[in-house]
This record gives C-alpha cells, sequence and structure tokens, in this order.
C-alpha cells in the first residue's frame, strides 16, 4: 500500500538532510569504547576551531569555578570537563550546525539538550542495573539517551511550520505529542529519528533501540531498546500531569526493577542538575 504524500515528503526530507559531519562521527564512534581517553577526544575536536572555542570557553565557566583560566584544549578535555561530557557537546554542536531550526520559533534548544542530558544520564543508570543487557549495549547507553529525540531537531528542520504548530500547542509533551506531529508533519519524532539514526550511519544498536520507540515489537530485538524506553518515560514523568504519566510497569516487571526505582533514575543529584543546566545552556546556544 503506497504510503500518503505528506509521509513519502517527510520521509524524502530527511533522507535529504546532509550527512552528519566528520567530527561527530568519531566522536560517536567512541562511546563503545570503553578505554576511550583524552588524547583520542583531542585528536578528534582539535581540528574544529569552533569546539575548540567552546570546550574552552566552557571549561573557564562558573560552574566550574578555577581559580586559574584555562587555555589548552587537552586540559579542558582531560582535567576540567570529561571525556563523556565532551563527547556529548561535539555531538550537540554537529547536530546544530547540520540542523537549522531557525523557522521554527517554538523549538527550545536549551530545554532540548536538558530533557536529552536527563534521558541520558537515567539511561545510565538504568542500564548498570539491566543485568540482561549486553557490555556493547550498555556502554551506548548514554548515548541512546542523548540522541533519543534527534528527529524533532530534525523536523524542526525540515518542517518548520507544522513542528512550530505542535510545539506551541503541547508544550507539555503527554502522549497525545507524537501522534499529534505525525498528522501535522507526515511522520512523527521518534519516526524521524530511526530514520535520521540510519541516514548518519549510527551503530546498528542504537537505530534498533530507536526502532522500539516508534513499534514496541521491535523490543523483542533489543534491550537497549527497553532501556531506552524506560529512561524516556520516567524523564518524561518529570514535567507531566499524573493523568498523562507514562507506565513504567511492563519495564519494572521485565527488568525487575522496581518501578520506584526507575523513576527515581531520573531525578539527578543537585551537582548533577547543575552541569546539566551549565550544559544545556551551552549546547543550545
Amino acid at each position: 500500500m503506497e504510503k500518503p504524500r505528506a509521509v513519502r515528503d517527510a520521509i524524502e526530507s530527511i533522507a535529504a538532510l546532509p550527512p552528519l559531519p566528520t567530527t561527530a562521527k568519531q566522536a560517536m564512534q567512541t562511546f563503545s569504547d570503553e578505554f576511550v581517553d583524552a588524547d583520542t577526544i583531542v585528536n578528534i575536536v582539535k581540528e574544529d576551531a569552533g569546539i575548540t572555542a567552546k570546550l574552552i570557553g566552557l571549561s573557564n565557566s562558573a560552574y566550574y569555578g578555577l581559580a586559574e583560566p584555562v587555555d589548552d584544549i587537552f586540559d579542558a578535555v582531560s582535567r576540567v570537563i570529561g571525556v563523556e561530557t565532551v563527547r556529548s557537546i561535539v555531538l550537540a554542536m554537529a547536530m546544530q550546525k547540520t540542523l537549522d531550526r531557525g523557522s521554527c520559533g517554538s523549538f527550545d534548544a536549551e530545554r532540548f539538550w536538558r530533557e536529552s542530558l536527563l534521558t541520558a544520564q537515567c539511561a545510565k543508570k538504568i542500564a548498570a542495573r539491566d543485568k540482561e543487557l549486553t557490555d556493547h549495549e550498555r556502554r551506548l547507553s548514554y548515548i541512546a539517551g542523548l540522541c533519543h529525540n534527534i528527529g524533532l531537531m530534525a523536523l524542526a528542520y525540515v518542517a518548520p511550520v507544522e513542528t512550530d504548530r505542535v510545539l506551541a500547542e503541547n508544550t507539555a509533551r503527554h502522549q497525545r505529542f507524537h501522534n499529534q506531529l505525525e498528522k501535522e508533519a507526515g511522520i512523527s519524532h521518534r519516526q524521524a529519528t530511526a530514520l535520521l539514526a540510519r541516514k548518519w550511519g549510527l551503530p546498528s544498536a542504537l537505530v534498533r533501540a530507536f526502532d522500539c520507540r516508534v513499534d514496541s515489537r521491535h523490543l523483542t530485538d533489543s534491550r537497549l531498546g527497553l532501556v531506552l524506553i524506560s529512561a524516556v518515560s520516567a524523564v518524561g514523568n518529570l514535567n507531566i500531569e499524573e493523568d498523562h504519566a507514562f507506565c513504567l510497569e511492563d519495564a519494572s516487571r521485565e527488568m525487575g526493577i522496581a518501578i520506584n526505582d526507575l523513576q527515581a533514575m531520573a531525578l539527578p543529584g543537585e551537582r548533577q542538575l547543575e552541569q546539566i543546566e551549565t550544559l544545556a545552556s551551552s549546547m543550545g546556544r
């Protein structure tokens, strides 16, 4: 059966997006390497003057409170910011350069990255507790959470009018959000994320996890998908009314983790929340 024209147009628009920049691809590859070090990350970012300047600027921000300013990229990565955070910033900057959302006024980049960082941290915590997850999937849990919603950014770029309308009308992002976006833009942000992950050649384990958010039947093929859905739901529950809350019962039963524990993993500590707010502000610019 042929897809409706709006759906075909949306799919073609996503497929026509520019490729992921080389710097971002190289940073993405390091997420599955448990032995990656600062030297590796510095060698990736040092050729990009914009990213280097942002990292040095961030290391000198009030959040880190250094007595002496940092002016060397290696010090910024190894001594101040840390490898995992740097990889996140590299990906954020690369995606934002590729996906200009200037025509979608309701797209809040700072909120986008705050929710993505919260989800990444939550997914990492859940992954550490799930005994059925493979080591490879566990190492990808953070990046799965960080990139789980890149389709929304893509739609803000390729369908700014439609996406702007849905975002303006649905600030709570409850469970009907993806249906409204699919109706307006032709595809939902979940579908766009899975399409973009394929377009950009992201690791197959990530693609399968993103597929699970489109169709839960894919959960039989991806344990990481279960972790991701649990993290997205737990973080989503922090900002919506109880009547619209995402259910964690199935995930709790499957992973053997109490519902209250899953929900608690979405709550960052005070210091962690301060870091997330600082990063979201930096990444959203």
